[in-house]
């Protein structure tokens, strides 16, 4: 038979293609005789996990004992097990545990993807499978092993044609409302947003409070300085951000470099220490040319910084979008701090009264600098240039930056922001606002409740509050209490 199975010889092209596969997808080359025939896939197997419609109730773990799936977890997005954060209660002495989930087609398939050794698999507590076979060696020593074929074979009604996989991880339904959504249920929109729009703010207050703190110890020019350079790390070089910012420090960077953006590019080019060591023979004219200016100006200031010079290994370089470089987004940097007039002056001059003109101000500050002409049209040093203007700042972490920092930072130091609140520009909804949206207002809610800025802060905020903290256990979580007083307010 072909290495494809059944149908192979209609099918033959269908071998390139699992050849190509490394690892090979479990089940496609198995046939119905060998008895270990699944076509179907992993996420077929982790949608089914995810969601109560489909996922049967009660379940045996290997050794035979009943395990109770209270929460089947969160799915994870990253790397790392399939789900967090599940609850289940094992018998026979009714032990409730906690921990993430890790989801195969064959328990063997545990070793086969490298999990033995990989302490991001340390927390798991049950190891999910279609077949029931032996227990794979490496299992962490406190997880069950649970196969689901005999209990979805079960259910005759249950196809995994039916399951929708591009829906996941969201369409998935719990039997049960959580008690936060419960205390909703049926309420007057107004007194959903009322609940958004009051976590929303607290979220910002809290964040004015830090900066305000930070304020004390280092100023307002340094801190606003620290908070737009880590957010132009965007998530994998947040950190090298903030420590080049303490490295080379704004009082710093304006004495060199004050209206010379090139100048303030090359030196914080060179505190990173990503400054090319010399112009590759594939790169065109342009881009050599750039890297022996910037040198120029680095050489003569390098043995001043040399002690402050950053580590390779403190930055992540690999994987990322090629917008998302940091090479571009220091570009970024010196247009907005190494620019004539001061960006602190200029965010503060701003008139926060009139929201419908200091918004688009506010991001002008921004993206309206003297940053380095040469990464307008490119997306590295090797890399040919394009016609389009490329932005070294997207709208989406634009309005990450208007919205969380510097619309905090003008309540730290003192200015009136409450016209400001109720006009954020709206960010992308993500996982997490998403996660708590359908808990908290229902599967089925108007999404227009939360496209404000304000309510998608506050979307966050109950999510680190609450969601972060309990988890999917809902048991002893304070929020429901919270709400009830909150609604019961709103309607006296």
């Amino acid at each position: 038979m072909s290495k494809t199975g059944k149908f192979g010889a209609q099918f033959a092209g269908a071998a390139r293609y699992t050849d190509m596969l490394e690892p090979p997808v479990a089940g496609v080359r198995e046939t119905p005789d060998s008895g270990r025939f699944f076509p179907y896939s992993e996420r077929h197997l982790q949608c089914l996990w995810a969601d109560d419609r489909y996922r049967p109730e009660r379940l045996k773990t290997s050794t035979g004992d009943a395990a109770l799936v209270v929460s089947p977890g969160h799915w994870n997005l990253e790397a790392g097990p399939d789900f967090r954060d599940a609850v289940l209660i094992l018998a026979p002495d009714q032990r409730r545990v906690q921990g993430d989930i890790e989801v195969h087609i064959h328990p063997r398939d545990w070793g086969h993807h490298g999990h033995t050794d990989n302490p991001d698999y340390r927390n798991v507590v049950a190891h999910i499978t279609w077949f029931p076979e032996r227990r794979p060696s490496g299992l962490p020593n406190k997880a069950v092993q649970i196969a689901l074929r005999d209990a979805v074979s079960a259910v005759p009604t249950f196809s995994f044609d039916c399951l929708d996989l591009t829906a996941y991880p969201y369409a998935s339904v719990s039997r049960k409302r959580p008690p936060c959504g419960r205390v909703l249920a049926g309420r007057d929109p107004d007194i959903m947003g009322a609940v958004l729009d009051a976590a929303g703010e607290e979220r910002l207050r809290v964040k004015a409070l830090r900066m305000s703190e930070n304020i004390r110890q280092r100023g307002p020019e340094q801190v606003l300085y620290e908070e737009v350079m880590t957010a132009l790390g965007y998530k994998h070089n947040r950190r090298a951000f903030r420590t080049l910012a303490g490295a080379l420090t704004h009082e710093a960077l304006i004495e060199c470099c004050a209206g010379k953006p090139r100048e303030a590019y090359a030196l914080l080019m060179g505190v990173a220490g990503l400054l090319p060591s010399a112009p590759q023979p594939q790169w065109d004219n342009e881009a050599a040319r750039f890297v022996r200016a910037l040198w120029n100006r680095w050489w003569r200031v390098q043995d001043a910084w040399s002690s402050r010079v950053m580590a390779s290994d403190e930055w992540t370089l690999s994987g990322l979008r090629p917008q998302n470089h940091p090479a571009r987004r220091l570009a970024a940097a010196a247009g907005i701090f190494a620019g004539k007039r001061s960006f602190h002056d200029a965010l503060t001059g701003l008139d926060a009264a009139t929201p419908e003109r200091w918004f688009p101000a506010a991001a002008g500050l921004l993206t309206d600098t003297p940053a380095p002409a040469f990464w307008e049209h490119r997306l590295s040093w090797g890399r040919r240039p394009v016609d389009a203007t490329i932005a070294l700042i997207g709208d989406s972490r634009l309005n990450t930056i208007v919205i969380n920092i510097l619309v905090p930072f003008l309540a730290a130091t003192g200015h009136d922001i409450r016209a400001l609140l109720t006009h954020l520009p709206t960010e992308a909804s993500n996982a997490l606002t998403r996660q708590t949206a359908h808990a908290l207002l229902g599967r089925d809610h108007n999404p227009a409740l939360h496209r404000t800025g304000l309510r998608r802060q506050g979307l966050l905020q109950i999510f680190h509050d609450f969601c972060l903290v309990h988890g999917a256990d809902c048991q002893d979580c304070p929020f429901p209490g919270a709400l009830e007083g909150f609604v019961g307010n709103k309607n006296t």
